[in-house]
């Protein structure tokens, strides 16, 4: 997935992050994340394809990826999703309650 976020970032610089993101995921699995394939969302969303496709040539976020998948690794980050509050993890499809419940004990304890 490093090439999909690595064009993700590159979305960004063009304003459509969400937007590229949202492409992803919905192919994810249906379409390699080849440049061709890469360049191709990047159109559906609207962005400059060329601009894109030099950013992903480029390299330019390259080690802006690599720098946050260390600091997940530092971190102990091994599952999607991951959340922290405060230093307290919680990791995957968690219901709302527990979310709710580790919020309202980091605020009590902040009071």
């Amino acid at each position: 997935m490093g090439r999909a976020t690595e064009a993700a970032w590159c979305a960004q610089d063009q304003g459509k992050f969400f937007e590229y993101q949202k492409q992803l995921f919905q192919n994810q699995g249906i379409i390699p994340y080849d440049n061709a394939s890469l360049a191709s969302l990047a159109g559906n969303v609207g962005l400059n394809v060329e601009q894109f496709n030099q950013c992903l040539s480029d390299g330019t976020h390259r080690a802006d990826v690599e720098r946050a998948r260390q600091a997940a690794a530092n971190r102990g980050v091994n599952a999607t999703p991951t959340f922290f509050i405060n230093n307290r993890r919680i990791e995957g499809n968690v219901p709302y309650e527990e979310f709710k419940a580790a919020i309202d004990q980091e605020l009590a304890q902040a009071q």
